[in-house]
């Protein structure tokens, strides 16, 4: 399989990264995670700034393309990628905590040292051209939040008040 890239898009921060083809990859920092403390800690890194700043090392790095490249594996729209897609869009967003079962979220987030847990939503498969075009993948980027919108609003009360979701659903 070619080159494929996933734009994690968190909160506050955007890293691309490339696919990982190899499911037995690990890292010490993700030492006894399971699925849903990777999505919260890729989520929490993400999130208040961290995300570039956490890309440039490499060993955060290569957890982000473990946690990005296992779960869009685990996605049905990962079998598009056979028709030619090479970009695809994950955003990383605050869940919203409901009334009565705030303790069990803050448990999970503790769990990570994150203040929100998150939620992973994979936003679709595209090809571009010419993957190294910063202005392609921006436009393939619109695309998708585009497209994922629907989603996006008829699950606005499962994404946190403070989530960007919402300033996104406002505007369109």
């Amino acid at each position: 399989m070619s080159e494929i890239i996933i734009r994690i898009m968190g909160e506050t921060d955007i890293v691309d990264v490339t696919m990982q083809a190899d499911a037995t990859a690990t890292s010490p920092l993700l030492d006894g995670y399971d699925e849903a403390d990777r999505i919260n800690l890729l989520g929490h890194w993400m999130d208040q700034g961290r995300g570039a700043a956490l890309a440039e090392d490499a060993q955060h790095f290569a957890a982000m393309t473990i946690i990005a490249s296992a779960f869009i594996a685990q996605q049905p729209l990962y079998k598009s990628l056979g028709s030619g897609a090479n970009f695809m869009l994950l955003t990383l967003l605050r869940e919203k905590w409901p009334v009565g079962s705030k303790a069990k979220f803050k448990i999970q987030a503790d769990q990570v040292g994150a203040a929100h847990t998150y939620l992973a939503v994979p936003c679709g498969a595209v090809k571009i051209d010419d993957l190294a075009d910063q202005n392609s993948r921006k436009d393939a980027e619109t695309q998708q939040l585009a497209a994922t919108l629907a989603f996006y609003k008829a699950n606005r009360k499962r994404f946190a008040n403070s989530s960007a979701v919402h300033g996104l659903i406002k505007q369109n």
